[in-house]
């Protein structure tokens, strides 16, 4: 494993254009740990990353599968679950969206290139997503179908406990929830740090932000 921590940088950018203090969350082995750490911060996010061990779903790795470092996927799975058990405001991203819904008894296509249909959705390819009906994701980007980028293998099939369809694509994939039992619990499978100079993607961490400071 890489002996140092790292982050694209267009997360800590698109916090601080928010108007938030970025603050690196380290990898912690333990629950009390955790706990202590997430008393300092007033919201989360769940960030873009490898595979989760699709033993937390009960599947075998698929052959395509690339998985993360057990000691971040522990973490990550430690602090979402306190996450949700405070109730702290939460936006999650590509793999963050993904681990939401593991965490809350989801499923995920492990490669989703073996359905049929599905068109390109890694290396940056762009796409609409449709985001029918009402929810905070469409109230925060403010328009019906916006055109995300696209970099995963990976995608939602049964949802978790209390979460909510938000967004899809044309070919029929999941590309957004929300969590019906906490204020803001919000998952995109897209990436909107990366998209730097679209306002209704940058609204996204505002709106974490702003539900933050309450």
């Amino acid at each position: 494993p890489d002996e140092y921590y790292k982050l694209d940088r267009n997360y800590v950018r698109s916090v601080q254009k928010a108007g938030g203090i970025p603050v690196i969350m380290p990898a912690f082995s333990a629950g009390a740990e955790m706990r202590s750490f997430l008393d300092l911060l007033d919201g989360v996010l769940f960030t873009g990353g490898p595979d989760i061990n699709p033993c937390r779903f009960d599947e075998k790795k698929h052959p395509k599968a690339d998985l993360m470092h057990e000691d971040r996927e522990k973490s990550d799975f430690l602090a979402l679950r306190e996450a949700l058990r405070r109730d702290l405001p939460t936006l999650c991203i590509c793999c963050g969206h993904q681990e939401l819904n593991v965490a809350l008894g989801g499923s995920l296509h492990q490669h989703v290139y073996d359905l049929p249909g599905v068109k390109q959705h890694s290396e940056g390819a762009t796409h609409p997503v449709s985001l029918p009906g009402v929810s905070m994701t469409r109230d925060i980007v403010g328009v019906p179908t916006p055109t995300v980028n696209s970099w995963h293998h990976q995608a939602i099939h049964t949802l978790g406990r209390g979460l909510v369809v938000t967004a899809e694509s044309p070919d029929g994939l999941i590309e957004g929830v929300e969590s019906l039992d906490h204020r803001f619990m919000i998952g995109v499978q897209w990436h909107p740090e990366r998209m730097q100079d679209d306002r209704r993607q940058q609204a996204l961490f505002r709106a974490l932000v702003a539900e933050s400071r309450k």
